[in-house]
């Protein structure tokens, strides 16, 4: 017998479909799965083609990229193509010290707001034994291999991360979105964005893992 008052009930609470609540109420469906691989869903369907060029290109606001070669670009975003990202150099008074230059996107490990660049630098730390200049990926399938399942895992859970890039760069924040080419990261209260090909590892605590089988 199928208790109909609690389909009913279900349906109406969390916006289940008929089949999923009955299958809810049978016991063959974990409630906080079925919630958790919708957040799922919809965090990585208004995410996957977030982008911190594009959002840099509208404001117009100066920010500050790391680079491979362990440089640091303070600039302005001027122009943004599939591949490449055009930059208009500033000085650390914000004024244009250059003409604009172009890099490829390959080029790039982080990126924050000029204003937010003391924050997280008082949050960076240096990997002893591998800081030292990295070649960026020329291929996507050489890039650090972690699921969005276990990305958005530690999302859900609002659980602590730290990531640590090719150059040996450390840090550690939450994770705010998932992007396809890039990565969120809430540091101090503050955003940076990195970027996924120059990942060299992210470890976390673990979560409730069953939510995500």
């Amino acid at each position: 017998m199928i208790d109909w008052v609690r389909v009913l009930r279900l349906m109406d609470k969390h916006d289940l479909s008929r089949s999923d609540s009955v299958q809810v109420v049978q016991g063959k469906l974990c409630l906080d799965k079925v919630l958790h691989r919708r957040r799922m869903r919809h965090h990585l369907r208004t995410n996957r083609n977030r982008s911190m060029f594009d959002k840099a290109l509208r404001d117009g606001r100066p920010r500050v990229f790391a680079m491979h070669g362990q440089s640091v670009l303070i600039g302005r975003v001027k122009a943004v193509r599939p591949y490449e990202v055009d930059c208009l150099p500033l000085g650390a008074d914000l004024k244009p010290c250059g003409e604009v230059q172009t890099h490829h996107k390959l080029q790039f490990k982080f990126g924050a707001y000029f204003d937010h660049a003391p924050r997280i630098q008082s949050q960076m730390k240096m990997c002893l034994g591998t800081n030292q200049a990295a070649s960026p990926i020329v291929k996507p399938q050489h890039r650090y291999p972690i699921s969005d399942k276990k990305l958005f895992g530690w999302i859900d859970a609002d659980s602590p991360i730290r990531v640590k890039t090719l150059e040996g760069e450390l840090v550690t924040g939450t994770l705010s979105w998932i992007g396809r080419w890039e990565l969120g990261l809430n540091v101090c209260g503050v955003e940076l964005v990195l970027l996924r090909h120059a990942l060299a590892n992210i470890q976390g605590i673990r979560w409730d893992s069953s939510k995500a089988d």
